[in-house]
C-alpha cells in the first residue's frame, strides 16, 4: 500500500489518477496488537464509485427525502447525497471526530453544508428524526433498533450486512412501528465494521491476537471439498450462518496451496488439505472449544438441501430489540431461519 499526498505538488497528478478510478481508496489505517510491525488494518475508505452508485440506485431516493448516512468518511458520498436530496435534508455521522472535520471542511469547500456529527453510528441521530432512507456504509452484523425507531413509515435502510466472512447488500423497509423487512440484493459491497472504538479496526470486543493450541488435534477425513468452499461466496454466507455468532478467519489457503485453514477469536482451528486421497476424500485437522470443520460440513449440506442458492435468496425481518432479529431464506415464514447477530 501506498500513501499518496494530494497537497504535494510533486504527487497531485497521481493523487488525482487515483481519485478518478473506480477503485477503493483506503484513506485511514489503525494499528492492531497482531500487526505491531505495519501499518494496521484499514478503517475508513473512500468506496468505488461504482459501488456508491450502485447503493444509490437501490437506495430509490427521492427529492426531498430525509438520509442518515452512517459512515462520512471523505464526504464523497454524502455529496452525492446532497447533489439528489438537498444539503439540508442529510445527516451524517462518523465515528471519528478528525475524519467527520475533514469531511465537513471538504464538502464545504464546495458548497455543500449538510449535518456532520461525530458519534456512534449505532445510535443513528434521535435529534433529527424522522428519516425517510438510512444509508450505512460500514457493515454491520445486525440491524441496529435505533435505525428502525428513527425511520420514517415505509422508510428504507441500505446496510452491508455481515460477520466475518461473507455478507451483501440488505434492502429493509419499515413494514410497522417496530419491524423492518426486506431481501439480500446482488450488489456486492465489502465494508469495514461498524464499532465504537477508535483504536481499533475491530468489532467491540472482537480481538485476534490469541496463541492457537494445536497440540492434540483431531484428525478426521471429509467428503466436502475445501477448495470449493474456499472460492464460492454463497456458501461461505450460508456457513457463515451456521456459526451462530461466531467470528472465524476462514477459507486462507497456505503459501504453498496445499491447504486452507480457519480460526475463531475463541481458538477453534482447523486445517484442511486441498489434496483427496484415492477414495476422494480430503484430510482434515482441527481443535480447540469447538469442532469448527463440523459445522463447516453441517452448512454444506444445509446449501446443497437448498439448492446451493446466492445471497440474494435470503432475506431478513428485524424488529427493534436485537433478540428478535432473523435471517430466512426465499421468504419471512420459511422454515429455514437464523438469528441474528451473524
Amino acid at each position: 500500500m501506498v500513501l499518496v499526498d494530494g497537497t504535494d505538488p510533486v504527487q497531485r497528478d497521481e493523487w488525482l489518477r487515483g481519485v478518478y478510478t473506480d477503485e477503493a481508496l483506503m484513506v485511514q489505517m489503525t494499528p492492531t496488537p497482531e500487526m505491531v510491525d505495519k501499518a494496521g488494518a484499514p478503517t475508513s475508505s473512500s468506496s468505488m464509485p461504482t459501488v456508491m452508485a450502485g447503493m444509490l440506485e437501490a437506495l430509490d431516493l427521492q427529492p426531498g427525502h430525509r438520509v442518515l448516512e452512517i459512515g462520512t468518511g471523505t464526504g464523497y458520498n454524502a455529496a452525492l447525497l446532497c447533489h439528489r436530496v438537498g444539503a439540508q435534508n442529510v445527516v451524517s455521522v462518523e465515528l471519528d471526530p478528525g475524519l467527520a472535520d475533514a469531511a465537513r471542511q471538504a464538502l464545504a469547500g464546495v458548497g455543500l453544508r449538510p449535518a456532520v456529527h461525530a458519534g456512534d453510528g449505532a445510535a443513528g441521530l434521535a435529534a433529527a428524526v424522522p428519516f425517510d432512507r438510512i444509508i450505512a456504509t460500514a457493515s454491520a452484523d445486525h440491524i441496529p433498533p435505533a435505525w428502525i425507531a428513527q425511520l420514517a413509515p415505509g422508510g428504507s435502510i441500505l446496510v452491508d450486512l455481515r460477520g466475518s466472512l461473507k455478507g451483501s447488500l440488505l434492502r429493509l423497509t419499515k413494514t410497522g412501528d417496530d419491524v423492518v423487512e426486506g431481501s439480500f440484493l446482488n450488489l456486492l459491497a465489502a465494508f469495514m465494521p461498524m464499532r465504537t472504538r477508535l483504536d481499533s479496526p475491530h468489532r467491540d470486543g472482537e480481538t485476534w491476537d490469541q496463541v492457537l493450541d494445536k497440540c492434540n488435534p483431531q484428525h478426521a477425513t471429509t467428503p466436502v471439498d475445501p477448495g470449493l468452499v474456499a472460492d464460492n461466496r454463497s456458501f461461505q454466507f450460508t456457513a457463515q450462518l451456521h456459526l451462530a455468532g461466531r467470528r472465524l478467519r476462514g477459507f486462507l489457503r497456505s503459501f504453498d496451496g496445499a491447504e486452507v485453514s480457519g480460526h475463531c477469536t475463541d481458538g477453534s482451528w482447523f486445517t484442511a488439505g486441498l489434496n483427496p486421497d484415492d477414495d476422494g476424500l480430503f484430510p482434515v485437522r482441527q481443535g480447540g472449544p469447538q469442532r469448527l470443520w463440523d459445522t463447516v460440513e453441517s452448512s454444506h449440506a444445509t446449501w446443497r438441501r437448498l439448492g446451493e442458492p446466492g445471497i440474494e435468496r435470503f432475506g431478513v425481518t428485524a424488529y427493534d430489540v436485537a433478540a428478535l432479529q432473523c435471517v430466512w431464506f426465499d421468504h419471512p415464514d420459511s422454515p429455514y431461519r437464523w438469528p441474528l447477530p451473524l
